[in-house]
């Protein structure tokens, strides 16, 4: 498990990056990791107490963002983006962090009522989001296998 401390998940308003910086308390300001803007504390601001909790809370904000700005974005299409979303997040947990298989993710999407061509649609979109991580000939999630941003 991940070491506890306190992480606020942002996207910065600057540059539009979504990233995480560990801060004291809620009140202490953070930086963007990619343009130095400052990025305060607001109501909607989310916090993490791990790693793995904060790089799960970007994945979402990915995710939303990404179907929010796709014109003409159909809601049920963001539903069925983020079950498949979470059927890779259930593999490689049960893999024990590993990376697994397309086929391995698609037999689990169809066994879940997802058609197949849509399913490798929002894999191939999640790819491109940079929500997910292609070695090859597995998926991963993206911060796994030591990407992990160290401060």
């Amino acid at each position: 498990m991940g070491e506890r401390r306190l992480l606020r998940v942002y996207r910065c308003p600057r540059c539009r990056n979504v990233g995480y910086a560990p801060v004291e308390n809620f009140q202490d300001s953070s930086v963007c990791s990619l343009c130095q803007a400052k990025i305060p504390h607001s109501s909607s601001t989310r916090y993490a107490a791990t790693v793995e909790e904060a790089e799960s809370m970007i994945r979402e904000l990915v995710v939303d963002s990404t179907q929010r700005s796709l014109p003409g974005g159909d809601p049920r299409s963001y539903g069925v983006r983020k079950r498949v979303l979470n059927i890779v997040e259930a593999l490689v947990d049960t893999n024990r962090g590993r990376p697994v298989s397309i086929m391995r993710i698609l037999q689990e999407c169809s066994d879940a009522g997802i058609d197949e061509d849509k399913a490798s649609a929002f894999i191939d979109a999640m790819l491109s989001d940079g929500c997910l991580v292609n070695d090859g000939s597995e998926i991963t999630l993206s911060g796994r296998k030591g990407t992990y941003v160290r401060y």
